[in-house]
C-alpha cells in the first residue's frame, strides 16, 4: 500500500502512440523527461516506478498507465473527501455546492456574521453600481529596459549605473475584502452635494457613498503619474488610438477593437468611484 501512497511518475511525452501501451517494460529514465519543464526525474523516481511494476506484476506499459491513473484520481479524491470534512466540520458547509475557494471563503463569512445582504429592487441603482465594476489592471508601462551595474558580468564602467527592481503587490483581493462593504440602506441623495461635504465624510463613517463625478486630471499631474494613471477606465480600443510603435507591430495586419481597462491621463466623464 505505501507504493501508492506517493505520486507516481508517468512518461507522459514518450507515451505518443496506442502501440506503446502493448511495451513490455518501462522505457528508459531519458524518456521521463519534459520538454515543458526541461527536467526529468530522479534516480529514485526511476527505481519507485520498477519496485511498483515487480510488485504489481504488471505486464505492459496499458497496465501500468492503468493503475497510475487510478492511483492518480484515488489520491485526489482522497485529499479532496478531507477537505469536504475540513469545511464541514469548521464552517458547517460543504465545498461541493460551491464553484470557488473565494466563493467558500464568502458564505463562511456570511454564515459566521450571520449578515444579511439587502437586494436592490431599484433597476437604476443595479445599473449605477454595475457600471463601476471595473475588474483589475494589467499593463505594461514600459516595453525593455536593460540594467547595468557591477553585480552583472557585462557590466560597463563607462555608462550610468542603473539597477531594475521587481516590485509586486500582494493579497489586493484580500485587502479590499477587509475594508467597510455595504450591505443595505440604499437609498439616492440629491445632487447637489459640494466638495466640501464629501471631503468632511470620516473615514470610518458608518454610511459609506458611491458618488458619479467628472474627473479633470490637471496637467501638472501628468509626470508624476505617467507610469501608474489613477481612475482607469474601460474604453474601446480604436486603431487610430494606438501607439505608432503597436501600428508598426501590426504591420498591416487586421486590428479588431477591443474593451480594455486604461489607466489613462485623459479627464473622466461620468466616472462611477466609492467614497466610503
Amino acid at each position: 500500500m505505501s507504493l501508492l501512497l506517493r505520486k507516481g511518475v508517468y512518461p507522459y511525452e514518450y507515451m505518443d502512440s496506442h502501440q506503446k501501451f502493448d511495451e513490455e517494460r518501462l522505457p528508459s529514465i531519458d524518456s521521463f523527461e519534459s520538454t515543458l519543464t526541461g527536467s526529468g526525474i530522479s534516480d529514485e523516481d526511476c527505481r519507485h516506478a520498477q519496485t511498483v511494476w515487480n510488485y504489481f506484476n504488471l505486464k505492459n506499459m496499458g497496465e501500468y498507465h492503468d493503475l497510475y491513473v487510478k492511483c492518480d484520481v484515488l489520491q485526489l479524491a482522497d485529499v479532496f473527501e478531507n477537505f469536504r470534512k475540513l469545511c464541514h466540520h469548521y464552517y458547517g458547509l460543504d465545498c461541493v455546492h460551491l464553484f470557488t475557494v473565494p466563493g467558500l471563503a464568502w458564505q463562511s463569512s456570511l454564515k459566521m456574521t450571520d449578515q444579511p445582504l439587502e437586494l436592490f429592487t431599484d433597476i437604476n441603482m443595479h445599473m449605477f453600481v454595475e457600471k463601476g465594476n471595473r475588474g483589475g489592471i494589467s499593463v505594461i508601462t514600459k516595453r525593455f529596459s536593460q540594467e547595468n551595474n557591477k553585480y552583472l558580468p557585462n557590466f560597463d564602467a563607462s555608462k550610468s549605473i542603473k539597477h531594475i527592481i521587481y516590485l509586486d503587490c500582494n493579497n489586493l483581493y484580500g485587502a479590499s475584502m477587509v475594508e467597510s462593504l455595504p450591505y443595505g440602506g440604499f437609498e439616492w441623495i440629491s445632487a447637489d452635494v459640494t466638495l466640501d461635504w464629501i471631503q468632511s465624510i470620516p473615514q470610518d463613517s458608518s454610511e459609506g457613498y458611491i458618488f458619479e463625478v467628472d474627473l479633470k486630471y490637471p496637467e501638472e499631474l501628468h509626470d508624476i503619474h505617467n507610469d501608474y494613471p489613477l481612475a482607469p477606465e474601460k474604453m474601446d480600443i480604436k486603431f487610430e488610438d494606438l501607439s505608432e510603435f503597436s501600428k508598426a507591430v501590426l504591420n498591416g495586419m487586421k486590428y479588431t477593437p477591443s474593451t480594455k481597462l486604461v489607466p489613462n491621463l485623459k479627464d473622466k466623464k461620468n466616472y462611477i468611484t466609492y467614497y466610503k
